[in-house]
């Protein structure tokens, strides 16, 4: 299949541009540059007029596609040089970080749809309280709601989650604000 401006792009840039942000922000350590990252690797894939035959992984060339232009981003830029250091220096080795990262990412990103299929309000309260670290009370007075209620439509929409996720990826969202992945990081990084 050649990728062009049609409706196979726009599902493939849809379906990848949230994990694909993260993955790269989880490198570069900026999210805009992270962003207009990922826009170029798609711009770039686009040009390219690539061809992928039913047994190649699109999905695997957009990761390794985002992780070299993101390591070279790195190595242009003097000021993060640093940043460069930590993210080898905090994975045991570069390809498995690689693996784990693209996981984690996918991951969340799955997360995040599921979390916007939910009915009402619910969606928003969880999304609040689970990615943002936002108390009960707060989001009550956020969305000018009863706090009996925010607890009443969180409950119903991890009840939901729970049926629709795996359970990792349930677990993931448990114990999202634990796992050192700062909630801010996924603020506004969601598909268009």
């Amino acid at each position: 299949m050649i990728i062009t401006a049609t409706h196979n792009f726009d599902d493939l840039y849809l379906s990848n541009y949230a994990a694909l942000c993260y993955f790269s922000l989880k490198i570069v350590g900026d999210k805009n540059i992270a962003e207009d990252i990922v826009e170029e690797v798609f711009v770039n894939l686009l040009n390219s007029k690539k061809e992928f035959t039913e047994g190649d992984n699109l999905k695997a060339w957009l990761y390794t596609a985002t992780r070299n232009a993101s390591l070279n981003h790195l190595r242009q830029d003097k000021r993060s040089k640093e940043r460069q250091f930590q993210f080898t220096a905090s994975q045991p080795a570069e390809e498995s970080a690689y693996i784990y990262e693209m996981i984690r990412s996918e991951t969340l990103n799955l997360i995040l749809l599921e979390i916007k299929k939910l009915p009402g309000h619910s969606g928003k309260i969880i999304e609040l309280s689970y990615l943002k670290d936002m108390k009960n009370d707060e989001i009550a007075e956020l969305m000018g709601l009863s706090v009996k209620t925010v607890k009443n439509l969180k409950s119903m929409g991890m009840a939901t989650l729970k049926t629709h996720l795996s359970p990792d990826a349930y677990l993931l969202l448990l114990l999202l604000s634990s796992l050192a992945v700062d909630p801010h990081l996924l603020q506004n990084i969601t598909p268009y």
